[in-house]
This record gives C-alpha cells, structure tokens and sequence, in this order.
C-alpha cells in the first residue's frame, strides 16, 4: 500500500500542480479530481489499468533514481543495499510493463498485500517495543 500510495500521491502533486498552474483555481481542481473519480468508478478496470502504468512509471523512475544515487554513496556502507533495491525496483517496473494490461489484475492486489503485511509487522513489533518500555 505504500507503494500505490506513493504512486496516488505523485499523480496527485502532478495533478494538483499542473491543475492550479494553468488555471489558478482550486475549484477547478476539485472539478478535474471529481471526475477522475467518477471515470475510474464508472470504468474500474479503465482505473486499474492507468494505475497499472503509474506504478509502472513509478518503479522505473524509482529504480533509476536509486541505481544512479547508490554510486554517489560507494564509498559509504550500504551503498550495495541501495543499488539492490533500486535493481530490483528496475526489474519489477520491467516485469509489470511487460506483462501489461494483465498484469492490471495481480500488480496492485499483490502489493496492496505485501503493504498490509509489511505495515502489520511493523504495528506489532513497534507494539512489543512499546509494551516492554513501559514500567508497570
């Protein structure tokens, strides 16, 4: 969920930009979100597949961005780790393009469901964490 959110808040800072930039109006930007809305409603796998490709976009860009930075850290620690990420980034953007429109119906389920996982292990270790600090 990460993911898609992050994915859902660039298109809606690029939006938000983009709609108030030409017009000036934060009306017209409630009226262009509104019918967003009502397009991805009326044509959920319309929806599905758009956000398919912001994800896309997304991870290719992310992986770019984190292969190019990682050589900037080589000197430091972890700098392997960052390159790995932004290679795997890379090749998960590349696996859902290529597979595109149908990967639509698995990309986002899967990693809505890797977030909820990963937020829900997070929620219970920082729980634990919290339980054992408190002094009864």
């Amino acid at each position: 969920m990460v993911v898609s959110n992050t994915g859902i808040w660039m298109q809606r800072i690029a939006q938000d930009w983009l709609v108030v930039s030409l017009t000036g109006s934060g009306t017209d930007l409630g009226i262009v979100t509104a019918l967003a809305g009502i397009a991805v409603i009326g044509h959920p796998l319309f929806g599905l597949a758009f956000l398919t490709l912001l994800l896309v976009g997304y991870f290719v860009a992310e992986g770019v961005w984190k292969i190019v930075v990682s050589f900037r850290y080589k000197p430091a620690r972890g700098w392997k780790g960052l390159l790995a990420s932004g290679v795997l980034s890379l090749l998960l953007g590349l696996l859902i393009w290529s597979q595109w429109p149908v990967s639509g119906m698995w990309a986002v389920g899967v990693l809505v469901g890797v977030n909820l996982l990963g937020t829900g292990l997070a929620l219970v270790t920082l729980a634990s964490a919290l339980g054992k600090s408190r002094v009864p």
